[in-house]
């Protein structure tokens, strides 16, 4: 398979955007988006991904709602962990994986966000991928007799692998931070057969690419939206940097694991001032994919 670009949410997209969008427009390289940053694709790089992918329903809605509004020229495969987006109700969602915004009422509930999964398996877009979390087998070892005694979280770490569904998180402490590449994003490309990759957007500083579409819950949790005096749906919050140092002892701790798996080709395609990951993955200037 070709080379295929990650994208996520942190700032550094804005600063590679220019030749970001000549890569992605002119080069024999796929996309992979994950959560707001198939927001980002449509805004700034004026592409629609490949891939899309996600964990908390509320960072997906935006994207998810676009998808429906604008189904006859859209081809991306949306990923859909199942049973996490495809089958539970918002109770069972919380053991699963965690509290979402959605489930209280944000973006039109947890009832519109299961109407929109259903339409997109509808149009075929979907790619159900069956998982595991972490904090689901941990919590109900006695349904999960293949693992009990088995240290998903460093000791057999590799033994993840070894199963169908992809598992994913690596916190059972529900407040922690986790970092999203090492979490979800890495378990999920590894299970796509995706394997050279370079990365943008995860790096732990630089502020978030996010929406601006008014709702309470990003007025509450980023506050420096509401001294940006712009009319797009989603901007560049440099400044937003919260929970930026428990996703780098999550790096510090589970990066090494994954490239340790030798599952990968991996780069990093911004610059070694700008991100944390400079310690694990070697920067790849994206001029180099130009061709």
């Amino acid at each position: 398979m070709n080379k295929t670009i990650v994208i996520s949410s942190g700032g550094a997209v804005m600063r590679y955007k220019n030749d970001l969008s000549h890569v992605c427009r002119n080069s024999n390289i796929s996309t992979f988006a994950f959560s707001t940053g198939f927001m980002y694709c449509i805004n700034e790089l004026n592409i629609y991904p490949d891939y899309f992918a996600f964990i908390d329903p509320n960072s997906a809605m935006p994207a998810l709602e676009h998808i429906i509004k604008n189904k006859e020229k859209i081809h991306t495969k949306v990923v859909l962990l199942d049973p996490i987006h495809n089958n539970l109700d918002y109770n069972n969602f919380i053991k699963w994986c965690g509290t979402t915004p959605v489930g209280r009422g944000n973006f039109g509930g947890w009832e519109r966000f299961r109407s929109l999964v259903n339409n997109v398996k509808q149009l075929g877009l979907a790619v159900e991928m069956p998982c595991y979390t972490l904090k689901h087998i941990y919590n109900n070892i006695s349904k999960y007799k293949q693992f009990d005694g088995v240290d998903l979280v460093n000791k057999h770490f590799n033994s993840r692998f070894d199963h169908t569904q992809v598992i994913i998180k690596n916190q059972l402490d529900p407040n922690f931070n986790e970092d999203k590449l090492t979490s979800i994003v890495l378990p999920i490309l590894e299970k796509l057969g995706i394997h050279d990759i370079s990365l943008i957007g995860f790096d732990c500083q630089g502020g978030r690419y996010a929406p601006n579409l008014g709702d309470k819950y990003q007025l509450s949790r980023q506050p420096e939206i509401k001294n940006i005096k712009s009319d797009k749906d989603h901007v560049l919050l440099s400044s937003a940097n919260r929970g930026m140092d428990e996703a780098k002892q999550s790096i510090n701790k589970y990066l090494p694991l994954w490239l340790n798996s030798n599952k990968f080709t991996i780069t990093n395609l911004v610059e070694d001032e700008y991100t944390f990951l400079k310690k694990y993955i070697t920067h790849q200037p994206i001029t180099d994919l130009i061709i």
